[in-house]
């Protein structure tokens, strides 16, 4: 990967011939444009990967009165399937406008780059052998960051797995450290908004563009209607769907959700299970980004916890109250404010993100990185119908050195007899409470929805956000519109009496649960709420969702091999919901709700333990709640914070 011409005569070239010469340095033919703001832009660079396919790349360098600059300098590194061209110019033009060597790349098989697209799977090896392109490169210094967001952090923790030496840092926004745990599935259920991406991505790939018409067919599967009609017909068959006409996007859709259902040596491998090789990661410093309503909390948290676990140092965590890749702090029928917060915009998320390059690549010690952990805690509004037409809920941020916080006390809070949840354990006698699943009737995902449907899919990302726990048609047939989803015949509700005083929780939240069931498999979903009192712009009070977490029952002893249920015995469940920090405010109650349905979240299990099986049957289905077949959440309460 030679490159001839060196640089220490650049300033003597005459502004006629650099452009030729800036060519030669990397080989190829490619456009150079000389745009405003003193950068350069070099388009479609073919970069050669080891295979012989080449990824197209755009070189943004920055420029001294229209001349390259005289200096090597630390690169940042995008790689993006969306297309280099209409995704991200203007971020990747910031970084050079601010003294990097800003680079931007097509995805293998996406867009202006050759080969063949298969989600994750080459870019691992795709990413170390940019990098050390990048490296090697007569205008770099030897440095190369990553930074963005979803599939963007995807490809950092890729090309992490393979040790770059050259990587120094990055800052993965949104996206999963293990693809099977945090992304395709969750608790071993199906999570379908990867699933309807796979869709997205085939709409817009090479094949696409020779083919409107399939592409046209594939894009109508997308819509917000038709996906979930085709969620109900999961699991979908090759050759049976509008994928068919796209083999490499098929193949990805039905390996990735419908042919490896356990967790098999398929999700080891450095494209989908990256947390397998956190040792191999660089020791460099990250910074960890998420937020409370996006799909990916508690896998960047995770991720965050590991490395820290780990000795790693410098790593900082982000949490904040958005949705996907946006910072807007009013986002689905809330708004939280921006109390004692620093980023108010991307605008603002860049300036942390340069504040960060500048520390780690530059080695500038003045540049303001913050604390190591800030996290935005939610509650404390006043609670009434703003004139928006939104809850004010209200939050505040809190900095701090550590997560969870320092001082959290995980505390049990057991499900009681007719519907309590305290902290004393239940009565020693057999008590329990069953419900009646119905596949045919399945309860919404409403609140933290990453498949947008219904009112929320004209608000794209920001649709996902919480709302009122107010049940939706998802299908014909399903649901219980414009009624609590807590009122539901298919949903066991367990709450604490009105608080006497204000509760703080920030970290880790898990539930233990013991259940029988009359099927060889069902779903058990678990949503944790704050619950307002009634008032006169809620006259049903309203419900705030907090966290949730699912478990796919046959998945209970682990997700290598399943085992199913018998009829009437009685089985542990132990699984995660997403980490939270919230304010239950005194005279608010602490709720949860139990039911075996998140629509169109995840897939409709149907409950007779064959993935393959298209045939449903109801689930009558049990919680247990005494003292020797006890359940409990255990939520992390800061008593640094709380008033008890």
């Amino acid at each position: 990967m030679g490159y001839g011409f060196r640089s220490h005569r650049r300033r003597q070239i005459v502004r006629s011939a650099w452009p030729l010469l800036l060519a030669a340095l990397v080989g190829g033919s490619l456009r150079c444009e000389a745009e405003a703001g003193d950068v350069i832009v070099m388009k479609d660079v073919m970069v050669p990967m080891r295979d012989g396919v080449k990824l197209a790349t755009d070189l943004y360098i920055p420029a001294e009165n229209g001349y390259p600059a005289s200096k090597k300098l630390p690169a940042l590194l995008l790689r993006t399937p969306y297309n280099k061209d209409g995704w991200g110019p203007k971020i990747v033009r910031f970084f050079a406008e601010h003294g990097f060597l800003s680079v931007a790349q097509d995805c293998r098989g996406r867009f202006k780059s050759e080969g063949t697209f298969y989600p994750f799977i080459d870019d691992p090896k795709d990413g170390y052998d940019t990098i050390e392109w990048l490296a090697e490169h007569p205008f770099c210094n030897g440095k190369v960051g990553m930074h963005s967001v979803s599939y963007m952090a995807w490809v950092q923790f890729h090309a992490a797995t393979q040790k770059p030496p050259a990587l120094v840092t990055m800052i993965p926004h949104q996206g999963p450290i293990n693809a099977y745990h945090y992304s395709m599935r969750g608790g071993g259920a199906l999570h379908l908004g990867l699933l309807r991406w796979v869709l997205s991505v085939a709409a817009s790939s090479q094949e696409a563009q020779h083919d409107p018409e399939a592409a046209a067919a594939i894009r109508e599967m997308t819509g917000s209607e038709s996906f979930l009609e085709w969620s109900a017909k999961i699991p979908w068959q090759r050759g049976q769907t509008p994928l068919a006409k796209f083999p490499a996007y098929e193949d990805a859709a039905f390996e990735l959700y419908f042919e490896n259902n356990d967790y098999t040596d398929y999700w080891r491998q450095p494209g989908l299970g990256m947390d397998e090789f956190f040792d191999s990661f660089p020791d460099m410093p990250i910074l960890w980004v998420t937020s409370w309503f996006d799909w990916y909390p508690r896998t960047i948290s995770d991720g965050y916890q590991k490395m820290v676990k780990m000795g790693r140092q410098n790593q900082h965590l982000l949490v904040g109250p958005w949705t996907h890749n946006n910072f807007k702090t009013i986002v689905g029928d809330v708004n939280f404010g921006n109390q004692g917060g620093r980023i108010n915009s991307y605008d603002d998320f860049l300036q942390l993100e340069l504040a960060w390059f500048n520390r780690w690549m530059r080695g500038d010690t003045t540049a303001d990185i913050g604390e190591p952990v800030k996290f935005f805690m939610m509650g404390g509004g006043g609670g009434e119908r703003a004139e928006n037409g939104r809850l004010n809920h209200g939050g505040s941020w809190i900095v701090g050195n550590a997560w969870p916080p320092k001082g959290v006390d995980p505390t049990r809070f057991y499900l009681a007899p007719g519907g309590g949840l305290s902290r004393g354990k239940p009565p020693a006698e057999s008590s329990s409470t069953t419900y009646s699943y119905d596949p045919g009737n399945t309860v919404s995902s409403n609140g933290r929805c990453i498949t947008a449907y219904g009112p929320a899919a004209k608000f794209g990302f920001a649709g996902m956000g919480p709302r009122d726990q107010i049940d939706l048609e998802t299908l014909p047939g399903h649901g219980y519109p414009d009624q609590p989803i807590a009122a539901r015949p298919d949903v066991v509700v367990f709450q604490t009496p009105p608080l006497e005083t204000d509760l703080r929780i920030a970290g880790n939240i898990n539930v233990d649960l013991s259940v029988s069931s009359d099927a060889p498999d069902t779903d058990f979903y678990v949503k944790l709420l704050d619950v307002y009192p009634a008032s006169d712009d809620y006259p049903r009070g309203y419900s705030f969702p907090v966290s949730e977490g699912i478990l796919r029952a046959r998945y209970r002893d682990g997700f290598e091999k399943p085992v199913l249920m018998e009829a009437g015995e009685v089985y542990r469940l132990e699984f995660p919901l997403e980490p939270a920090a919230n304010l239950f405010q005194a005279g608010h109650r602490i709720q949860i709700y139990i039911c075996s349905s998140n629509f169109p979240n995840f897939d409709i299990n149907p409950n007779t333990g064959d993935p393959n099986d298209r045939v449903a049957r109801v689930a009558n289905n049990t919680i247990h709640h005494d003292a020797v077949r006890a359940s409990y959440i255990t939520l992390p309460i800061d008593r640094s914070m709380s008033k008890e």
